[in-house]
């Protein structure tokens, strides 16, 4: 059945311009539609949670049902840390919905026995006519990536309980006021001085880093006049006015050392424009153990990243998204931290428009991607990590368009390396993302396999992002 019958007709699409990165998941999914499953088969879970879609919208049931067990029959959509996220697109009058199963004793399915691990089911209603899907799934993954949150999801034995945490989880995120204002003196002695260094310094915006704080408070007042940015792993970015910040950054922290999260942010602050090639940055971190600030770091953009920037090239390719490029740096950074089962990776990444990169590339071996539709191997799709560190261990690039779509895997670059010049001791690996940034005007993100540094290339220039692991 072709999934316009799925529905009936009398929907409207939802309204343009939807922006997943000022949406609260917790407003797309409603208390009717959170189920303790009874069945303990794939096939019975999804059909107990699609019933719960009704009155909500018309279904066809049995047409979506054998959708989505022939979706999971042809790529998994198991997360790992004990969650599923089946999902479809349909014509729906929002841009998307939830209904959530709780399976404590895990599902069976005979296609696949890593459902038996699995403990929540999130089946998610997409509407066909909008093109947030893949960052809904990304933001959903980002969440449930930490294990904490998802026991705290599967452990309350009530679904009041468990609505409440949902809405913790996903909604909108408050602290109590008294926790937000309360600060010792000498946190505010070392935001005033850190704000008087700052000016005199003539430092134009500010970057805060705050997750080690055991309590937040209202950051803004203390840097009058400058552009306040929060970079945080823990909160949605509608958090960032109600600590007296301009902007918002979600970044993760793949290393201990705490210049790579801020090399991090600075760099996909430059790739939204929230901050330009010319300014000087203050940078102020709390350590993991302090549980306080405890670092300040002065930042002058146009010196330190020099590299990256001509007059005639920017720090990222005209056409690549700025969520592309966070997603290939977070994937990078997180092979580096990780490997994989156990095992240090190397892996090279080439972003840009594929036309100008394919006159400088040949496939090793045949291309894993190929045949696969473009959603299913785009980077902003959470369930395609797993299959990058997989082939991470073949020898040769990643190729990916600036859509963020997964053109090849290992290739060899045969870009002109001609006039590049890179520090002694690096291999041909480095060389050769040198010489296709520079030659298709692309990106290129290195992982060392033997020193898990991570390596920005643009224009031929290189930008160590990360430190070298010895020993």
């Amino acid at each position: 059945m072709e999934k316009g019958n799925w529905l009936r007709k009398g929907l409207v699409p939802c309204p343009a311009g939807d922006n997943i990165r000022c949406m609260h998941l917790a407003a797309y999914f409603a208390r009717k539609r959170l189920i303790n499953l009874r069945s303990q088969t794939l096939e019975g879970a999804l059909s107990e949670l699609l019933r719960r879609f009704v009155p909500t919208v018309k279904i066809d049931r049995e047409a979506m049902l054998e959708e989505l067990i022939t979706q999971e029959k042809r790529a998994s959509t198991c997360l790992g840390n004990g969650i599923a996220i089946p999902h479809l697109k349909v014509p729906i009058p929002r841009p998307c919905l939830f209904a959530v199963g709780r399976c404590p004793n895990g599902i069976k399915f005979s296609e696949n026995p890593e459902y038996e691990d699995v403990r929540l089911v999130f089946l998610i209603l997409f509407n066909d006519s909008w093109d947030g899907q893949l960052q809904v799934l990304a933001q959903l993954a980002r969440e449930l990536h930490d294990s904490h949150k998802v026991l705290s999801l599967i452990h309350p034995q009530s679904l009041s309980a468990f609505y409440k945490k949902w809405q913790q989880v996903f909604g909108e995120k408050k602290l109590a006021s008294t926790s937000i204002y309360r600060s010792s003196k000498g946190q505010r002695t070392f935001l005033k001085e850190s704000f008087r260094l700052a000016h005199s310094s003539g430092c134009q915006s500010v970057f805060l880093f705050p997750d080690a704080l055991g309590e937040w408070f209202v950051f803004g007042k203390y840097f009058p006049g400058m552009k306040r940015i929060l970079v945080t792993e823990r909160f949605q970015e509608d958090l960032s006015s109600q600590y007296g910040m301009d902007q918002f950054l979600n970044v993760a922290n793949y290393s201990r050392v705490r210049l790579v999260q801020m090399h991090g942010a600075i760099l996909i602050a430059l790739s939204r424009g929230f901050v330009s090639c010319d300014e000087k940055i203050c940078c102020i971190g709390s350590g993991s153990e302090s549980g306080h600030f405890d670092c300040l770091v002065f930042v002058d953009v146009a010196v330190r990243y020099k590299s990256l920037f001509d007059t005639r090239r920017g720090l990222i390719p005209k056409d690549v998204a700025p969520e592309v490029f966070e997603r290939v740096l977070a994937i990078a950074h997180q092979i580096a931290a990780e490997g994989r089962e156990g095992r240090p990776l190397g892996a090279m990444f080439i972003l840009g428009n594929h036309a100008k990169i394919k006159r400088y590339y040949k496939s090793l071996i045949l291309n894993p991607f190929q045949g696969y539709p473009r959603q299913e191997r785009n980077v902003l799709n959470p369930f395609i990590d797993e299959t990058i560190k997989e082939f991470a261990s073949i020898d040769g690039a990643f190729i990916v368009g600036s859509d963020g779509v997964f053109e090849a895997a290992g290739t060899m670059i045969n870009a002109p390396s001609r006039g590049i010049v890179l520090p002694g001791g690096l291999g041909t690996r480095h060389t050769s993302a040198a010489a296709i940034s520079k030659a298709a005007d692309s990106l290129a993100i290195v992982v060392s396999q033997s020193t898990s540094q991570v390596t920005l290339f643009r224009n031929g220039r290189m930008l160590p992002l990360s430190e070298k692991v010895i020993g």
